[in-house]
This record gives C-alpha cells, structure tokens and sequence, in this order.
C-alpha cells in the first residue's frame, strides 16, 4: 500500500470578506454550489464541461477545466485541471523502437546525449500541465497544489465561476484566499518569535544582477551596529523606507505593502537585506501584524516563510497552515490521486484543523 500512496501537503485557505469584496449573506461554499447549478447553453454547468473552460488571462492559449465535481449540503469537492490545445508534449528517446531501425551512433555519441522528441496528444485528448484537488467547507478551503495550479491560480478561476460566468457575485466582487500562520509554529502570544523571514521569490523588475536580496521590517529595538548588508541590491538601493516599500509593493501590490505597513510597531522602518524579515527584539509582534503579513505574502511559493525562534531554530519548512497528508494513487506509478480519498483526506485535515483549534468556523 505504501507504494500506491502519495505524500502530499494540503495548503489551508480562508475566504476574505473585508471592504465588501464577497457577499456578506452567503458562504463560498454556498457560492460555488449556486454557480454550478446555474444554466449555461441550457445546461446546469456541473452538466456542461464546456461551461466550466476558462481562458488564462496571463498566458494565452492555456486553460483552466473544473473537472470532477462532488456537491453536498457540506462541502463541495473537485479537481483543477491546466491544459492548452494542440501543444505538443517533449519525449526523451532512450532506446530504438522495433520497426524505427536507423542508422548506428557511436557509443560515444550515444553516451553524450539523449534524443529528445515532440509528440502531440492522441486525437481528441489533451496533454494535462497540473492538476490541483481542493475541498471547500464554508469559507474554508484546502488544496493540494501543483506547481502550475496554486492558490492564486485558484482565486482566478473561482473569481470566474462565479462573476463572469455565472454572476453569483457582481461586477466589482471577487475572490481572495487568505492563507493563515500555523499557532504551533508561532504560539498563541506571539512572544517566542525573534523573526519571521521571506526568501526565494525575486520581483520580476529586479534584474538578476540585483536579485540575490530582498528586504525586510527591523524594529526600533534594532541597534544600528547589529544590521548587516549582504547584496549588491542594499548598495544600490540604500536603506530608505521608501525605496524598501517600493520593492515590497513590487512582492505583494500597492495594497498588500500598505496592509503590512501600517500594522508595524511605532517607530520601526523598513530595511534591505538579505531576505525579508521582521525582526523583534523587545516588543512583541501583534496578531494584526501577523494577520496582515500571511495575507499579504499569501501567493508567495511554498517553503519561503519560516519562523525563527527566540534561540535562532528555525520552526518547520513553512510558517502557514498546512498539513501532509497521504493519499492513494489511482495506481501503482501513476500522478493521479484517488479522487474519493484524496476528497476524504481534505475533509480529514478539516476535522483535525477545528478539533485542534486552528481554525475558527465562526464567520
């Protein structure tokens, strides 16, 4: 059994309903069980797969299928699939077929390199890029990511469902999927974390030159001799607030850089280093603080948020609330996931996230 099981990490999502951007009377849940029972080309659109195809603003000639559907009164559960039509997919070539014969290659030649090959899908199929599995409960949801389908990918495509295509929400609502920092990595006072830092992921404005730092919030307990400067980046940019909010908008958008800067303590200021870090010394990080920084930073890839403790130990692979899960493959070698247990496994993490407290279903 242990062969056919996948080790995968559920990523936990909640609903943002601040400044009147979701319906206030109505959960995503119900939201999204409204949308698909909506009539598209007289079809309800859980019926009609065509209606639920949509184009990827970002990259053209790529798509978005919600593809396996399963509705109940308590959660609605399915996969996101990415695809684009007619591309063709790469084949490495590592040995002759019987009836391709061919000329000899030296030995070598043969050891240099691999033959590396295009193929089109078989007629009437489509070659997959990602799948995604995600389970919403209430305003919760859970999602086992693919590289290609993150929870970003996921807010367009619900922000789709149910404004564009089936007008649940109106023109100027939308969807966002705040992540949340995990309690046991953080505490319930907050007063066990020294810094909370962000590395890894580069504006795409910085050219690579200048990408090897990023920056971070210093508190005022921060003495001058104890900041350090370790890229090329500091120098160039300098140690002003307004040129470290400049990049922050860069990461995050005007917005989110506003949220996460007007939570940070009096007198602190923004600094370049290495990694974006919020470090504390004497006073303690609020839990508006903290909330605003996982909102902000919330699309940001896996792994690149880390907790460090009061004794320097770093706290987990990543701060935001997740769980690793297993789950059954359809078969032995394959990528495909069970769908009827990888459902029951989100559902699994849901029921374990509410009984340990991690999570509040108040609205």
């Amino acid at each position: 059994m242990a062969g056919n099981t996948k080790r995968c990490k559920v990523h936990y999502r909640r609903l943002r309903r601040e400044n009147g951007c979701f319906p206030d009377d109505i959960t995503l849940a119900q939201a999204l069980r409204s949308a698909l029972e909506c009539e598209v080309s007289g079809q309800p659109v859980r019926q009609n797969v065509e209606a639920r195809i949509a184009n990827v603003e970002a990259n053209p000639g790529y798509q978005r299928l919600l593809n396996d559907l399963t509705l109940s009164e308590a959660h609605v559960f399915g996969n996101l699939c990415l695809f684009a039509e007619g591309e063709m997919q790469a084949l490495l070539k590592l040995s002759e077929s019987a009836d391709e014969g061919g000329e000899h290659v030296p030995l070598a030649e043969a050891l240099n390199a691999m033959e590396i090959e295009e193929a089109r899908a078989p007629e009437g199929r489509e070659y997959l890029h990602g799948i995604s599995y995600w389970l919403v409960i209430g305003d919760h949801l859970y999602q086992i990511q693919h590289v290609a389908i993150q929870a970003k990918a996921l807010e367009e495509y619900l922000t789709w469902l149910l404004r564009d295509q089936t007008q649940i929400i109106k023109s100027d609502e939308f969807v966002l999927l705040d992540s949340t920092f995990d309690r046991a990595q953080i505490g319930q006072d907050l007063g066990d974390i020294k810094s909370v830092e962000v590395g890894g992921l580069i504006p795409d404005t910085i050219h690579p030159d200048e990408a090897k730092g990023s920056e971070m919030v210093r508190d005022s307990s921060l003495l001058e001799d104890e900041v350090e400067t370790h890229s090329t980046l500091a120098d160039r940019l300098a140690a002003g607030m307004q040129k470290s909010r400049k990049i922050l908008e860069e990461l995050v958008g005007t917005l989110e850089a506003a949220r996460i800067i007007e939570s940070i303590p009096d007198e602190a200021s923004l600094e370049v280093t290495v990694n974006i870090g919020y470090r504390a010394t004497k006073r303690r990080f609020s839990k508006e603080f903290m909330s605003n920084l996982a909102n902000g930073l919330r699309n940001i890839p896996d792994g690149e948020i880390r907790v460090r403790g009061k004794n320097g130990e770093i706290k987990g692979d990543d701060a935001r609330l997740s769980a690793d899960m297993g789950v059954r493959k359809v078969r032995d070698g394959s990528a495909l996931l069970d769908l009827e247990h990888a459902e029951e496994q989100l559902l699994e993490v849901h029921r374990r996230f509410v009984h340990d407290g991690k999570i509040s279903l108040e609205k």
